[in-house]
């Protein structure tokens, strides 16, 4: 019986402590990582309480704000983890545990199973676009590149495991190998880094992609921007400042892009999931009257890890950096601001610079890079 009161006290402590939490937030929590959407709980009309959506949008907003939440959430992911060796299955971006540690998000393991496509015909229309970009851009004097960043499901399938892959016959037809030869039909300037990745994996290349990251690698990046600077000089036909790696150092500590899945895993114990990592060495090649151009890159997360060695080798006299044509990052400096759509100054903020790349990765290369190609041309074709 004295058992029994003193496990109805802690029950009735514990559940007293929770909605205090709940109200004041009054002891520091775990911080989840990752971007959620917040739920406020209304009613619009009477249908939102007949068809369940006001209760259901009250359930959200109670699980979003229960107190002591970010210890709740990562307590149960760990054991999820520890125990089944898989993550939580409920997580919003679906995350899947591969062979010796890798991580990877299961929407670039459906695009390797053939599961998203995009219509021959809508692929030829926007290669075309980006083609006549290309030259709208190079009657300006401005040199363009488009630069595909590859997928890690891509490069390193064998770690998926087996019950996560379509037995099909591979490689898969997707946008991916729809979209190159249409590219070189319009003649667009072209950095394939799936092509290129797979060829450093079969010389044995290490670490093109961090176990715990989906991103490309710092390491691999530092390749890939090496390469890029080149196709620069070559398409401004002009010597400009570049760098070269001279080497690479070992690490068990990676930066904050090679552990983003690890840390969307939240589970309790992230460091499990961490292995080795290797770093770039890389010093900047700067013969007398090398120039630094003006650039735009316009791109998604995977251009990140490309800027870091352009920006550290001090390749270029200023950088507007295009997140996904939304957000707006200048260089040096790195001073974030909006981007109205709308209201784009096209002439004095993208059509006043020496370069535009344009990175893209294979999982949606049939995708309008953004929002971007079509107003550009338009903007280009009103002159």
């Amino acid at each position: 019986m004295a058992a029994k009161k003193i496990f109805i006290a802690v029950a009735n402590l514990f559940i007293a402590l929770v909605v205090f939490q709940s109200h004041t937030g009054f002891f520091k929590d775990m911080i989840l990582s990752g971007v959620e959407k917040k739920t406020e709980p209304r009613i619009s009309s009477w249908k939102d309480l007949i068809d369940g959506t006001f209760q259901r949008d009250v359930e959200t907003w109670l699980k979003q704000h229960i107190g002591f939440r970010g210890t709740f959430v990562k307590t149960d992911n760990q054991i999820t983890y520890s125990i089944f060796n898989e993550f939580s299955r409920s997580h919003p971006r679906q995350l899947i545990l591969g062979d010796k540690k890798y991580l990877y998000e299961a929407f670039y393991v459906d695009v390797y199973n053939g599961l998203y496509r995009t219509q021959e015909h809508v692929l030829e229309q926007y290669a075309a676009s980006i083609g006549r970009l290309q030259n709208l851009l190079a009657e300006r004097g401005i040199a363009f590149i488009l630069l595909i960043s590859p997928s890690k499901a891509t490069i390193y399938p064998e770690f998926i495991p087996k019950r996560f892959l379509r037995n099909i016959p591979r490689p898969v037809r997707d946008d991916y190998t729809v979209m190159i030869p249409l590219l070189k039909n319009h003649g667009v300037r072209c950095l394939d880094t799936r092509a290129l990745f797979l060829e450093l994996k079969a010389r044995g290349v290490p670490e093109l992609f961090p176990t715990s990251g989906t991103h490309w690698s710092l390491y691999s990046a530092s390749l890939v921007a090496e390469l890029l600077l080149k196709q620069v000089e070559d398409a401004m036909r002009r010597p400009i400042v570049r760098y070269r790696v001279t080497g690479a150092v070992p690490s068990r500590e990676p930066i904050e892009l090679d552990k983003d899945i690890a840390r969307l895993a939240n589970i309790l114990f992230t460091r499990s999931l961490f292995t080795e990592y290797l770093y770039p060495e890389t010093e900047p090649i700067a013969p007398p009257g090398a120039y630094r151009p003006r650039m735009i890159i316009i791109g998604t997360s995977c251009s990140w890890n490309i800027i870091a060695h352009l920006d550290a080798n001090r390749t270029f006299s200023d950088l507007d950096f295009y997140y996904y044509f939304n957000t707006r990052y200048h260089y040096p400096g790195v001073h974030p601001s909006p981007v109205d759509r709308t209201a784009v100054k096209w002439e004095d903020d993208i059509f006043s610079r020496d370069v535009i790349i344009m990175e893209i990765n294979e999982a949606i290369i049939g995708e309008d890079a953004f929002g971007f190609v079509e107003p550009a041309v338009k903007a280009l074709s009103q002159r």
